[in-house]
């Protein structure tokens, strides 16, 4: 019995330690902010686009994220999904230095009220749809 605990283990960490590259960790700003991480861990990090933070040149954006405790500010090179925007969710996923996120990919969050803008048009078409 000691044996066959002790193979589990070690088949555990053999294939905890080669997806390693591949696990990102969530975290929210303030615990991004409260952890002392490794600058090389891939993370994903969540929270609120900062009302009048978002900078944009050209397809360099930079903007801040926040969690209505503590802020991270994001740098994102890259077309930001249509659903973004300043006071929306949203997740970025990325490295973080310590004082900035770099991010490589930006995920737009939508809440339930979400409808498509095609079938948006079309119900703002008809007389009888109530907003």
């Amino acid at each position: 019995m000691i044996a066959g605990l002790l193979s589990l283990l070690i088949i555990t960490s053999i294939i905890l330690f080669a997806f390693r590259e591949g696990i990102e960790f969530y975290k929210s700003p303030s615990q991004l902010i409260a952890e002392d991480l490794d600058k090389n861990l891939k993370l994903r990090v969540g929270g609120l686009v900062k009302e009048e933070t978002h900078i944009m040149n050209g397809i360099e954006n930079e903007f801040i994220i926040t969690d209505n405790k503590n802020e991270v500010k994001v740098i994102y090179i890259g077309v930001l999904p249509d659903l973004f925007a300043e006071g929306r969710g949203v997740i970025v996923k990325g490295r973080f230095n310590g004082k900035l996120f770099a991010a490589d990919e930006v995920l737009a969050k939508h809440d339930e009220k979400y409808m498509p803008r095609e079938l948006q048009k079309t119900l703002d078409k008809d007389p009888n749809y109530q907003k």
